[in-house]
């Protein structure tokens, strides 16, 4: 039970901050400035965060580990909204809509993942079938979310920023 729920949440952070791709200096139009400015926000505060480390034998600091790895992907989340607040809606036809599409989608899943790390630091962990019982809250929680792929991605939902994504170096693996 519990290595499948953390595989869920590998392949969800994996998805939402997997920065890939070179800069460049290159003069666009708006749109795919805009585009370059939020996948430079996305590589310059994604990290790369391990999977917790779960010991069968110690369900307490499993727990720890899982808390810490959420409030990694927390706080990750909390650096991309703030990124998305700095650059505000997108210079094309639809983009206000687009983003705060993108906007409400990131802080669905902020708040869906505060949630859980706070069920989880209040649920009574003795032995490993306790720690499974209390990700259940995980799963059942951030399961309507599987399919989010980050915010970068939603953004692309508007052809001509998808467009701008395509055309800005910064932008090449951010999102796709």
């Amino acid at each position: 039970m519990v290595p499948r729920v953390l595989g869920a949440v590998a392949l969800g952070c994996a998805l939402v901050v997997s920065p890939a791709g070179c800069g460049g200096d290159e003069k666009n139009d708006a749109k795919t400035v805009w585009a370059a400015r939020v996948c430079d926000g996305v590589k310059r505060n994604a990290k790369r965060i391990s999977l917790p480390t779960v010991d069968q034998r110690d369900a307490r600091k499993s727990r720890a580990a899982i808390l810490t790895f959420l409030g990694d992907m927390g706080g990750q989340l909390q650096a991309q909204a703030a990124d998305l607040d700095a650059a505000g809606a997108p210079p094309v036809a639809g983009g206000k809509a687009t983003y705060q599409a993108t906007v409400t989608n990131l802080a669905k899943v902020r708040l869906e993942l505060g949630h859980v790390s706070a069920d989880l630091r209040r649920a009574q962990v003795t032995d490993m079938n306790s720690l499974a019982k209390a990700l259940r809250s995980y799963q059942a929680r951030m399961g309507a979310f599987a399919s989010y792929q980050g915010p970068v991605k939603d953004l692309r939902a508007n052809t001509e920023l998808d467009e701008a994504f395509r055309k800005a170096p910064q932008c090449q693996g951010v999102g796709t």
